[in-house]
């Protein structure tokens, strides 16, 4: 807190999700630095409301080969072709990678604060967010919709129509916007000195804008933790609790959401967590 009725929140963390698949890219993990800045104001003992910003931007992700349907290509051992293009925009690629995604985005929030004297919430917040969602990728492959090559017959297909056809699911590169409203109802319960117990229940529903749907994707997600606490001291305490989200990462980490991931999330997602808090 700055005063007593100011406060100001600073959180800087890495995110990291490991994915392998059968197929190139094989490894497509991601990495993410965030930075989450909040402005709190106390309106009573029992009530705040502030304004939050969190940006997010993803390392830059390289792949030597790409398979489209059955079709390999790039510069690995099972590509079917090794393509290059010397224009311009292509050199840094540097004649190694076939293909470079960045991205990044940014969410505003408005949060309205609750606690209440209860035995199974302490505290509700409400919440209306936006985020801002930026993709780029380049490859010379888009190259290959036109001209001859895309004109060669490939599994029935031309490699045009193969290539047009998973150029959909890659990133979009226009911008968009995910829209959202939620509500967190937070408990924390006291078992002893040094103990306690606590979970935390989180429902958003999302609303997609001006995104390109590849397929389907969901409407809304939960997010559920819980644990305990071990509390070391009154400025240090240790949390070991596990995470569950409905559908996958939606709404919660928008850098891991886009066309080429869309298809994970309708699927649960969970993790096993550890964090270290200390009060100065």
């Amino acid at each position: 807190m700055i005063s007593g009725r100011y406060g100001i929140k600073h959180i800087q963390s890495n995110f990291e999700l490991n994915l392998v698949r059968p197929i190139h890219p094989k490894n497509v993990d991601l990495k993410a630095s965030s930075k989450y800045n909040e402005l709190i104001f106390t309106l009573n003992p029992s009530t705040a409301i502030s304004l939050s910003y969190k940006e997010q931007n993803a390392d830059e992700q390289r792949f030597n080969c790409y398979t489209f349907s059955s079709l390999t290509l790039g510069y690995c051992s099972e590509a079917r072709f090794s393509i290059s293009n010397s224009k311009e925009k292509y050199k840094a690629l540097n004649n190694d990678t076939l293909m470079l995604i960045n991205g990044s985005n940014e969410e505003f929030k408005i949060n309205y604060y609750q606690s209440l004297n209860s035995i199974l919430i302490d505290e509700f917040i409400l919440y209306l967010a936006s985020s801002k969602n930026s993709f780029n990728w380049l490859s010379p492959i888009e190259e290959l919709q036109t001209g001859f090559l895309s004109n060669l017959s490939f599994n029935e297909s031309t490699i045009g129509s193969i290539v047009r056809q998973e150029i959909k699911r890659l990133p979009q590169r226009e911008d968009f916007i995910l829209n959202k409203i939620g509500i967190n109802v937070i408990n924390n319960i006291s078992l002893n000195r040094y103990l306690d117990y606590f979970y935390s229940i989180d429902f958003v529903l999302v609303e997609p804008e001006d995104y390109s749907i590849y397929r389907s994707i969901p409407k809304n997600n939960i997010k559920i933790e819980t644990g305990i606490t071990i509390l070391a001291s009154d400025s240090i305490s240790l949390s070991l609790f596990g995470t569950l989200y409905k559908n996958n990462l939606f709404g919660y980490e928008d850098i891991s959401f886009n066309q080429r991931s869309e298809h994970h999330f309708d699927k649960a997602f969970g993790s096993l967590n550890i964090k270290l808090k200390f009060l100065f």
